[in-house]
């Protein structure tokens, strides 16, 4: 009895952890992430501004001082999509992402980096938020199928439950019945 419950138990865990998972992420998707461009006569400063993922929620702030331009990062899954980020190339060399994940759709991510770019050659200042819809998007695939799942599979779990006790009380009243019968016979042979 005892073992029966513990495997009923791990599927309710296992999708618990898909849920906590979504909520991380539609959790992480509602803080944007703010950009800041100011150039300078010798070279261009670049502020990006975001909150962390994780309690307590602290802002982080990353200053990129000598960008050369902006440039978009590609990943190339094992199964042959690509996926793409926008990120600051300095004059030395090094390459900092404005995002730490790649998403798909090319086109936003080029025109982000076209408008930066031209920011950046017209020495003007720039102030751009990005959405993180990518995350928002899986955080909710992530919380709503997980939890319908988890919803179903608790309801499945308890209608034997309920089933069985609800046999069982009819087998016990059928056999409180019988007895009440057999008593009003005896009673009956000892009345005639």
């Amino acid at each position: 009895m005892c073992m029966k419950k513990k495997l009923l138990l791990f599927p309710e865990l296992f999708i618990s952890c898909f849920i906590l998972l979504g909520l991380y992420l539609l959790l992480t998707g509602m803080f944007p992430i703010n950009i800041e461009i100011n150039p300078s006569p010798d070279k261009t400063e670049v502020k990006i501004h975001k909150k962390s993922a994780v309690p307590p929620f602290k802002n982080i702030d990353i200053v990129i001082p000598n960008v050369k331009q902006a440039v978009i990062g590609s990943s190339r899954s094992s199964k042959g999509g690509t996926t793409y980020r926008v990120e600051f190339e300095t004059f030395d060399g090094k390459r900092i992402p404005v995002t730490s994940y790649y998403s798909s759709g090319y086109v936003p991510k080029e025109m982000l980096q076209k408008t930066i770019n031209k920011v950046i050659q017209d020495r003007t200042e720039y102030k751009h938020v990005v959405r993180q819809t990518f995350l928002l998007i899986f955080g909710f695939i992530f919380t709503l199928i997980p939890s319908v799942m988890l919803f179903v599979f608790i309801i499945q779990t308890k209608k034997p439950t309920e089933a069985s006790a609800q046999h069982y009380q009819t087998r016990d009243t059928f056999s409180s019945q019988r007895e009440d019968e057999k008593y009003n016979d005896i009673n009956d042979s000892i009345i005639k």
